[in-house]
């Protein structure tokens, strides 16, 4: 629990099974007061977007999950933010969750759970993205991969299908969340 207290520049919660707020950082408050997507309510983490909310309470509720990666949409917001997830009392009764809200605009791969998770890519399909999203071209990947052309373009289809795009321009600008360094 002391790594996710200390680990990170963006404003961090750890609540409980009802959401209640045991721990946040410092810089809660500032960003709060910017966004319309989450809040504190007597104490009690809500978040604004109801299909949000039910994906909390769903990784909250399934303690197989140990980790979520859940977008937030707010009302006049013009940054996206990305709440992380993390159960921090894995093998004991204590049911404590980290959550870890993460703007846009100095998201970085490593602040956050890979896209893969996000979007549900099997692991195969997240290879192949992360080498669009490189620059390579197909027969680049077919190369590196030892795959055939039809199936690495059988992947970026389903790629495209799953991320909901159909250009590798949409591509970029819907995982720019998801940089890599």
């Amino acid at each position: 629990m002391e790594e996710w207290l200390s680990s990170s520049r963006n404003p961090s919660v750890i609540c409980d099974a009802q959401q209640r707020v045991l721990w946040h950082s410092a810089n809660l408050p500032g960003f709060l007061d910017h966004v319309t997507c989450i809040k504190l309510d007597r104490d009690s983490l809500v978040l604004a977007d109801k299909r949000a909310q039910a994906a909390l309470s769903r990784f909250i509720q399934s303690p197989d999950m140990p980790t979520s990666v859940i977008a937030l949409e707010g009302e006049r917001q013009t940054a996206r933010s990305i709440l992380q997830c993390r159960r921090l009392g894995a093998g004991t009764n204590v049911n404590v969750f980290g959550l870890r809200i993460i703007n846009d605009d100095n998201y970085r791969e490593s602040a956050v759970l890979h896209f893969e998770e996000y979007f549900n890519l099997t692991r195969q399909e997240a290879l192949i993205c992360r080498d669009l999203l490189r620059g390579k071209t197909v027969q680049e990947i077919v190369e590196t991969t030892g795959k055939s052309s039809d199936t690495v373009r059988f992947h970026i289809r389903n790629i495209y299908i799953k991320i909901d795009v159909s250009s590798r321009e949409a591509l970029f600008a819907k995982l720019r969340l998801f940089l890599f360094g």
